[in-house]
């Protein structure tokens, strides 16, 4: 059975999409008692903030909760600093911003770089083209999984990219991604216990907010267990798909992760971005596929 990993998202002020996730195995006992404390059938840290300062004068939750906060791992996709590469990309070529391309231009090519420098780039490799549905030996070649192809897929915005990236690199550490790379091109193939494990790894369940997204991450799982020795992979949990979507109502471990996306959210806030002091509050904290350091 793979040991999921639970997440849930919140977007900052200046359009980061911030995931949490817990492990399976965490403690999650500080989302019963705060939930107790705050009268409330679901923890969500909208209702937790107007009342942090109550929740603090309880010194043990207080306690509690803070130590459950910091074993939370943080992915953040900053969609930013892509649109300003691209956008510089495009004025080195000569093309000038209002006449050869707009905004609308801009943030279509910004997505597909987002998705582009996701841990789905793994997954493009001519060699996994018949798991395509419209593959044929004689017709064109597939573009299923190419970064627009996979933009349209999960609902054609900006916004959707942002989110498929971010969760694509919530599933795959920057480690893993570059072994995933060799293992599909065949450059270098892990032992086939690690393959095994990176694609055991990769199971998820996220808070409800875009389906298409899971049929894509679960069609990234299938390619990887393709690319692997373990083409049985998916069978370990019977027929159940390996990425899924859960309402977090009765699920503590999505709770957990609303609060620790958020607080994550209000941390970046308070001090204007910076990213180190983030991975000073968390268990771990990567920013577009690079592991920030918490010192």
């Amino acid at each position: 059975m793979p040991n999921y990993v639970y997440g849930d998202a919140c977007v900052s002020g200046d359009d980061k999409y911030v995931i949490a996730q817990f492990r399976a195995d965490a403690p999650m006992e500080w989302v019963a008692e705060l939930r107790a404390f705050l009268v409330k059938d679901e923890l969500k840290y909208k209702d937790f903030f107007p009342e942090r300062h109550r929740v603090q004068a309880k010194k043990d939750l207080w306690k509690h909760l803070t130590a459950g906060i910091r074993s939370a791992e943080i992915t953040i996709v900053d969609p930013a600093l892509y649109e300003t590469s691209v956008k510089a990309g495009l004025e080195a070529r000569g093309a000038e911003f209002g006449h050869d391309f707009d905004i609308n231009v801009l943030r279509e090519l910004t997505g597909d770089a987002i998705l582009e420098d996701s841990p789905l780039n793994a997954a493009t490799y001519s060699e996994f083209d018949w798991l395509s549905d419209n593959f044929s030996y004689f017709g064109p070649k597939p573009t299923r999984f190419s970064p627009a192809a996979i933009k349209s897929r999960v609902g054609g915005k900006l916004k959707h990219a942002v989110l498929t990236a971010a969760r694509a690199h919530a599933m795959v550490s920057p480690s893993e991604h570059q072994e995933l790379i060799l293992m599909c091109s065949g450059v270098e193939m892990p032992s086939p216990m690690r393959q095994l494990e990176l694609i055991k790894r990769m199971a998820r369940v996220f808070d409800i907010e875009n389906a298409k997204s899971v049929g894509v991450l679960n069609e990234f799982v299938t390619r990887m267990a393709h690319a692997s020795q373990f083409r049985h992979t998916l069978r370990l949990n019977g027929d159940a798909p390996m990425v899924t979507e859960a309402n977090s109502q009765s699920i503590a471990h999505l709770q957990g992760a609303d609060m620790a996306a958020g607080w994550a959210v209000d941390i970046l806030a308070l001090n204007n971005g910076d990213l180190r002091t983030l991975a000073k509050n968390f268990a771990w904290v990567s920013s577009n596929g690079v592991v920030i350091p918490d010192r």
